[in-house]
């Protein structure tokens, strides 16, 4: 069994590795005596350069890192990795006047994560959306771990830069749901847009209509003038239509030369009308290069249909009409 002077010495040893303050009364019974000083000082030496391995490996650690105090968010101190990263950014650079809580914008955020760290003593990848000293916004992912400081309790975090990962994200989900050229939506976001407006139509029985658009002599278009004008007529087309639906409707490109609304809520006489209107617009529209177009279009309304393919199939039968009868029409089917 360990004996009692052991013991006390073992609490004494801890609180020099830690840096917490030890006992007087340890320091006042033990003090002089040569085997207590020998062992008192290696300890420290122990503890010194264990603090020296731990600044030089924090330093040196690739990720930007930073210590504050856990409750005030004092800064403490930052490594090269975070000072790069501030250089990267154009920022100034931090000093321990920086208050850590007034850098992040969702302050709520930075309250979880410390509650978190109070709770298991430790947080993983929290996005965070953080303001630097120039009140610039970037997205941070931060990671951290509490720690313990000459008896008082910080944070210990890693704070990535992930702004250009996350605009990469958002413009790939962009391309998986929009036409690269006419930035309206593509035909498998439209198949599923049809699909859930028949369902909801089935379920609530309310009226739904669509609209197929189709640029009368796209293909005389690019022969005589070339791919990029008739890409041109497309995108100028596409914003017509943009600017001319309501906030509830969708539009998206069906095929090369076609573009298809969904109207949710529309009947027949709503459709018609919405169809003539945008008609009228492009007939009067003087285009880049080509100047006069028109367009014809084939309007179908829900019939309790099954698949959204009949529904597509009448409303291709209406445009073809429309074609038939000389183009720039409105017919219905």
């Amino acid at each position: 069994m360990l004996t009692v002077e052991i013991k006390e010495l073992i609490v004494y040893l801890r609180n020099i590795v830690s840096e917490e303050k030890p006992d007087d009364g340890f320091l006042e019974k033990y003090g002089d005596d040569p085997d207590f000083i020998e062992l008192d000082n290696a300890a420290r030496e122990l503890r010194n350069n264990c603090k020296k391995h731990f600044e030089m490996i924090f330093d040196l650690f690739p990720d930007p890192t930073i210590i504050t105090t856990m409750d005030e968010g004092k800064l403490l101190t930052y490594n090269q990795a975070f000072l790069k990263l501030i250089k990267t950014r154009g920022k100034t650079i931090f000093d321990e006047s920086v208050n850590i809580s007034d850098l992040y914008f969702e302050l709520d955020k930075r309250e979880q994560l410390v509650a978190e760290l109070k709770r298991t003593g430790i947080s993983e990848n929290m996005e965070i959306m953080v303001k630097d000293v120039n009140d610039e916004m970037f997205v941070g992912l931060v990671s951290a771990q509490a720690i313990n400081i000459e008896g008082t309790p910080h944070i210990l975090s890693v704070i990535r830069d992930i702004t250009e990962i996350k605009r990469l994200e958002a413009e790939i989900k962009q391309l998986s749901i929009k036409d690269k050229l006419t930035q309206v939506f593509n035909r498998p976001k439209l198949d599923a847009f049809l699909q859930c407006e028949l369902e909801r139509s089935e379920r609530t029985r309310a009226p739904f209509s669509i609209v197929l658009v189709d640029v009368d002599s796209l293909r005389q278009i690019n022969d005589t003038y070339g791919n990029p004008v008739g890409d041109k007529v497309l995108v100028a087309i596409a914003d017509i239509l943009k600017q001319n639906i309501r906030v509830t409707d969708v539009v998206g490109r069906w095929s090369g030369e076609e573009f298809l609304i969904i109207l949710p809520d529309t009947d027949k006489k709503g459709a018609v009308t919405l169809a003539e209107k945008i008609r009228t617009i492009v007939e009067n529209t003087n285009f880049e290069t080509v100047l006069k177009l028109t367009s014809s279009f084939g309007v179908s309304t829900y019939r309790q249909d099954l698949l959204p393919a009949t529904l597509i199939s009448r409303a291709h039968v209406a445009r073809s009409r429309a074609k038939e009868k000389g183009k720039n029409r409105v017919e219905w089917q």
